[in-house]
């Protein structure tokens, strides 16, 4: 329940699954302002190769920062080359801002490459998720480019032992 003038964030997962074309889903949207019941519409374009898109590359397309061992995994690195004959301006436009912190590039020189780097909360290191988050570009389009960032937590020593015999 929401107080009258009060607002929130709404979280929607879109998975394009293994479609490779243009899709779009209307998720409806019920209120207690009355009728009509809002739609959203969102569109995607699946893409059958994420290492080969236009006007950028991420790589890796997809940020996996599980955690098996004992040894913390709370941060990447990863690059976005610039595919375009222009320079690349690069702008965060959203991102799970709880869990993660990103830091972008501000620019990139056509046929450049740059580094990006992702880290986790110090309060979700020990939670699995599936977040994401996106870049715009400022390019003709606006072009929006949306990086999966996956987290699975798996701690092998129980809790509540040390490494010293369990004292």
């Amino acid at each position: 329940m929401l107080a009258v003038g009060d607002s929130t964030r709404l979280e929607i997962i879109y998975s394009t699954g293994r479609s490779k074309s243009r899709r779009s889903k209307s998720p409806q949207i019920e209120t207690n302002e009355g009728p009509p019941k809002h739609r959203l519409r969102i569109f995607a374009h699946g893409v059958e190769r994420p290492d080969s898109t236009y006007p950028i590359v991420v790589s890796p397309y997809k940020l996996d920062l599980s955690q098996f061992t004992e040894k913390l995994v709370e941060k990447k690195k990863f690059e976005i080359t610039n595919m375009s004959d222009q320079k690349l301006e690069l702008k965060l436009v959203d991102l799970a801002s709880r869990y993660l912190e990103v830091k972008l590039p501000k620019s990139i020189k056509p046929g450049k490459t740059a580094e990006g780097e992702i880290k986790i909360r110090e309060y979700y290191l020990d939670e699995s998720f599936e977040k994401s988050f996106t870049i715009e570009l400022n390019d003709e389009k606006s072009t929006r480019f949306t990086v999966p960032v996956k987290r699975t937590v798996r701690n092998l020593q129980a809790k509540g032992t040390s490494e010293a015999g369990g004292k």
